[in-house]
């Protein structure tokens, strides 16, 4: 009989172990989950992209603002949080035979030697990338359109960003600006 009580009683508390171990984890668990008090656009000033492109880019905060702009050729949609100014996303107009390069001198956040994908199509670092829509209505004006998008902050992966000018340049690419 005896033996069959410690056998229970250890039991007993391998359960309360490890019940109190999770217990003391929930916290930590808490605070490794998103401290985003807004909710993640599913566009950028009503260019649609898919929000698990924007979720990763995005610092926490709790209030999310757009700001879009327009100059000449150039349309740019600035997202703020918190009052403060953490993504920028743009498309313009350039030249035929223009390259990701030369986009990537002119922008912020991004240099032509950083990484490249998809043939040169995007150029791509933690900060900024650049890259071509596809787009008939600005290749039969001869102006290619190309989208750039660019964070303020240090904490985005190079490989975020890349799969949000991927997105972007898509939903760019279905939008008014390429099919009107």
């Amino acid at each position: 009989m005896k033996k069959i009580r410690n056998a229970a009683r250890l039991r007993a508390r391998a359960v309360l172990t490890l019940v109190t171990a999770m217990t003391a984890l929930l916290p930590i668990a808490g605070c490794s989950s998103s401290d985003k008090q807004y909710t993640v656009p599913e566009s950028l000033c009503g260019i649609k992209v898919p929000q698990n492109a924007l979720t990763s880019v995005l610092p926490n905060g709790e209030e999310l603002t757009e700001h879009p702009e327009s100059s000449g050729s150039t349309k740019r949609c600035r997202i703020h949080v918190d009052g403060e100014s953490v993504l920028s996303a743009s498309t313009e107009r350039w030249e035929d035979e223009t390259t990701a390069s030369d986009v990537a001198q002119s922008a912020l956040g991004v240099d032509p030697q950083d990484q490249q994908s998809d043939g040169g199509r995007y150029i791509y670092s933690s900060t900024g990338a650049v890259g071509k829509v596809d787009c008939a209505k600005a290749e039969e004006a001869h102006e290619p359109l190309w989208a750039s998008v660019r964070v303020t902050h240090d904490d985005t992966k190079d490989t975020d960003m890349l799969k949000l000018i991927r997105a972007y340049a898509e939903a760019v690419s279905s939008s008014e600006e390429c099919t009107q």
